[in-house]
């Protein structure tokens, strides 16, 4: 077992951990980055071990998600951790994906739930099965192997996390992954990861002649340099569809948030530079040809299948291929499964009106070609109508037509980001606050702003049950969306009037709630951002703005009218007036 404490608890790599785990009795210096796992855990014990653990995140940690701080829980099987705290959390939660992105404050603030014989549930559930593995060392004359034959799954799941530390040596046993192996198999090949197999559905970019560079060695050379601080901001903000805040990062690693930005504006500066350098023209080339193929907007899917390199883990910056082509790509961005050129939500509207301003309502191969005037091309064109909100298309039957579009426009703002009381938290989900008033406790019903009702899925005149920890809760759309009562579990959280609620769903449908308390008292800074779903003490006006404007969605530095401008778009007047 030839890894250590910190290769399996990542965030010792960014603590400063010689202040916080110096001076235990019996074990060398350094001893998280030194002792071997096989030689810590019978040292220490597995109880001992696990109780360390929750002590560090609930009081060094708070704000990192259980799942970053023990990365290996993503591949324990729930049944493992076998305990009562362990069942009550994954009701309050939803599914297990959802408790391991809860933080270890956010596990304090969950009603019922304990926070810390949880933690220790989970952490001793994980190092119960890595000391089952444990063989016995080696006498110390002996030279110890550079890397075992085979290292445990969960230790492996570690060393794939996004946190692990860049540029040292990889075990020999990492071995690049298979394509086609089976996602589940405990004994794959920790290589990197490739999703599932889907076939591209059209010729792949090529460049002219036979001797294509070879692109991600070309992106290695150029990156492989990087510090440890510009390599975590590299790699979770700016090479990834889905960016952690500026705000997390900097916990995670303990340097101010303001820092973090910087950081991130010198490897976007230098990325633009090298874009435009003598020795990328192959490449940019290659972005030439993509975006031809891609069209304005294009399934996820295409992108990632485009080439055969794209679904390959760049070492230098330990991302797959295809997030450093879309970080390149100019003007797109991901929306949900869609790669798009500009804005999503207008290019639905565009979509829409070339539909409503037609001669007569068209039949699917006449919208067909229609929405290829956008720049949508045909192979895509039909499953991109498909995920167009509001719209119907006439059967290809001859059945008397729906209307294509509903006679009244859009709802707006259809985009979640402009959502007035909406708020993009730490695990990447947009979360509705809601404001508890009497009638809300008395079970009236609670509505939901359009934007937010399409980001659930529920579209006008739709109904959706979806579960809660309390019951099942119904969402329907008739004049306007609303979920019909949130009465019990209003009660189930003790909420008063005044406090607020935030509100989203899981990957599995189910609701998920965070109940904060009123706040009347205290300065205005810490009180907006407690309407943010910001609870860390402490900060400054400076720190409010950063906060706000990343769950707000906007990213990189934002000056203050800036925010305050959105802030206004949006509708969110209580925000304005606290940050003056």
């Amino acid at each position: 077992m030839n890894f250590c404490l910190s290769d399996l608890v990542p965030p010792l790599r960014w603590s400063d951990a010689a202040t916080i785990l110096a001076g235990r009795a019996g074990l060398p210096d350094a001893w998280w980055r030194s002792l071997p796992m096989g030689r810590l855990l019978p040292a220490f014990g597995v109880d001992a071990l696990a109780e360390l653990l929750t002590d560090l995140t609930l009081e060094q940690w708070p704000a990192a998600a259980v799942g970053d701080v023990l990365p290996a829980l993503h591949v324990l099987d729930p049944d493992d951790a076998d305990d009562p705290q362990v069942g009550i959390a994954l009701d309050r939660a939803g599914s297990w994906p959802g408790l391991l992105a809860l933080t270890g404050r956010e596990l304090t603030e969950q009603p019922f739930v304990k926070a810390r014989p949880l933690l220790a549930a989970l952490y001793s559930a994980v190092l119960t099965k890595l000391a089952a593995t444990v063989v016995p060392s080696r006498p110390a004359v002996e030279p110890e192997p550079e890397a075992p034959a085979e290292e445990p799954y969960e230790t492996k799941a570690a060393l794939k996390t996004p946190y692990r530390a860049p540029f040292e040596t990889k075990a020999q046993s990492e071995e690049p992954a298979v394509a086609d192996a089976p996602e589940e198999a405990d004994d794959e090949p920790a290589g990197p990861p490739t999703g599932p197999p889907v076939a591209p559905v059209v010729p792949q970019p090529r460049l002219t002649g036979d001797d294509d560079p070879d692109f991600p060695e070309l992106i290695d050379r150029v990156f492989a340099s990087l510090d440890d601080q510009s390599w975590m901001v590299a790699q979770n903000r700016v090479f990834t569809d889905s960016p952690t805040s500026p705000e997390s990062l900097s916990k995670l690693l303990g340097v101010p948030a303001s820092l973090i930005e910087v950081t991130e504006n010198t490897l976007r500066a230098r990325l633009k530079e090298w874009l435009a350098s003598p020795p990328a023209a192959r490449y940019r080339g290659y972005l030439l040809n993509l975006t031809d193929l891609l069209g304005v907007a294009a399934p996820k899917s295409r992108l990632v299948n485009a080439a055969e390199w794209h679904t390959r883990e760049l070492p230098s910056l330990d991302v797959l291929a295809w997030q450093f082509v879309l970080a390149t790509l100019p003007g797109y961005q991901v929306s949900g499964d869609w790669v798009v050129q500009g804005d999503l939500a207008e290019l639905h509207e565009r979509t829409r009106g070339l539909i409503v301003n037609a001669d007569r309502p068209p039949t699917v191969s006449r919208a067909l070609e229609l929405v290829s005037s956008l720049g949508i091309h045909p192979e895509v064109a039909k499953e991109w109508l498909e995920n167009v909100p509001q719209l119907r298309i006439q059967s290809p039957n001859g059945a008397a037509p729906a209307p294509a579009a509903p006679a009244a426009p859009p709802p707006r703002p259809s985009d979640v980001s402009q959502t007035h009381r909406c708020f993009r938290q730490p695990d990447g989900r947009w979360w509705l606050r809601v404001d508890v008033d009497a009638g809300h406790l008395a079970g009236t019903s609670v509505g939901l702003p359009e934007g937010f009702a399409l980001y659930l899925g529920l579209s006008p005149g739709g109904e959706r049950t979806v579960r809660s920890a309390a019951g099942d809760v119904t969402m329907t759309w008739r004049e306007s969306p609303a979920i019909d009562s949130l009465g019990r579990i209003l009660s189930e959280v003790a909420a008063k009037e005044g406090s607020h609620i935030f509100l989203t769903l899981s990957d599995e449908g189910m609701l998920r709630v965070r109940h904060l308390p009123a706040a009347n008292s205290g300065d205005t800074i810490a009180r907006a951002l407690r309407l943010v779903g910001y609870t860390a003490p402490g900060g400054n006006s400076d720190q409010a703005d950063r906060v706000i404007a990343t769950r707000i969605g906007l990213t990189g530095p934002t000056p203050p009218d800036e925010l305050r401008a959105r802030l206004r778009e949006r509708g969110d007047r209580d925000l304005l007036s606290l940050l003056g």
